[in-house]
């Protein structure tokens, strides 16, 4: 936020960018649906109530995911709670599934009475609201960490992959690229994937920083694919350098 809007007491709106992410709640898989604006914007002065919908659901028998025939339903929710909150100048901010229950969670201006919610019998939904000025729900619960930040930035690639047709389970070329500050530290990164199959190239780059590429063949298919390039993240920031992402050519 600019020096100018702080001094005013104003806030940018921020812009949604939704992003689809696996965690883990206790020892149960959970599936969280979240604005990252929202994320990056909290806390919002001007929303300090918390309005958390909770609902049950029956599931798949097996992961404590909903089944495909709930999925309407929920999604049913998510819509008429985001329309309510919209109606008096609040946001949705995020929602949560695991064992066999979820929670979506938004926030309300001061003084905002809680919205009503629709009546969806097979999700037996619950409204609460209560201050929460702080976001901390937000900060705490939903802001995503390093992993599942890696796990979205590949699904973006992921998803263009696809849009064009590429078979995914087929190996090919696939180039990283890192950025570092001195050659002697790149190098170092170097021999570490170099290790790890890869073929390396270190040349300086344009702005007085040196820029790695590493190629090896892989198939890029989730979740095989997370656990390369976590580990390719975790040689490059080892060494203090820029992890810049993946590419690769669309396998037809």
């Amino acid at each position: 936020m600019g020096l100018l809007r702080r001094l005013l007491g104003r806030e940018p709106a921020w812009v949604e960018r939704w992003a689809v992410y696996p965690g883990e709640i206790g020892a149960g898989l959970a599936m969280y649906n979240i604005d990252l604006g929202a994320v990056e914007a909290a806390p919002v002065a001007r929303l300090p109530q918390r309005f958390d919908v909770e609902f049950t659901y029956t599931g798949d028998g097996a992961s404590g995911m909903p089944a495909d025939s709930e999925l309407g339903a929920i999604h049913a929710l998510d819509e008429a709670v985001r329309q309510a909150l919209r109606g008096v100048r609040g946001a949705m901010v995020g929602r949560v599934v695991t064992a066999n229950t979820g929670r979506i969670t938004g926030y309300l201006p001061e003084g905002a009475a809680a919205p009503a919610l629709p009546d969806i019998p097979e999700l037996s939904a619950t409204g609460r609201l209560e201050p929460d000025p702080g976001w901390s729900r937000v900060r705490e619960e939903l802001t995503p960490n390093g992993w599942q930040r890696n796990i979205m930035e590949d699904n973006q690639v992921v998803q263009e992959l696809e849009g064009h047709g590429d078979r995914l389970s087929q190996p090919r070329p696939v180039e990283f690229l890192a950025y570092f500050p001195d050659t002697d530290r790149a190098e170092a990164a170097a021999q570490e994937l170099r290790d790890l199959g890869f073929a390396v190239t270190v040349e300086r780059g344009d702005e007085a920083d040196f820029v790695l590429q590493a190629i090896r063949r892989d198939a890029v298919e989730p979740p095989a694919l997370h656990e390369v390039t976590w580990e390719v993240r975790g040689v490059v920031e080892r060494h203090d350098g820029a992890y810049d992402g993946w590419g690769c050519m669309v396998q037809a």
